[in-house]
């Protein structure tokens, strides 16, 4: 029996992807301009993560509901 999934193309998930990198990047961002109780490096690695996060996951959705 094959099982169906509620969306058939998995490139939907994408936009979902994009949505968490940008909430990441805020998260990131916030604690870099206040005093978090994360380490500035921890941050740093965070928005560099969520930035090429949105990068890919952008493009993605670009070439696949855009283009």
């Amino acid at each position: 029996m094959k099982s169906e999934s509620l969306v058939r193309d998995p490139a939907f998930y994408d936009i979902f992807g994009v949505v968490a990198f940008i909430f990441i990047g805020y998260v990131a961002l916030s604690g870099l301009l206040s005093d978090g109780n994360l380490q500035e490096w921890h941050l740093f690695i965070l928005l560099i993560i969520s930035i090429l996060g949105i990068i890919v996951d952008s493009l993605m959705v670009y070439k696949r509901f855009f283009s």
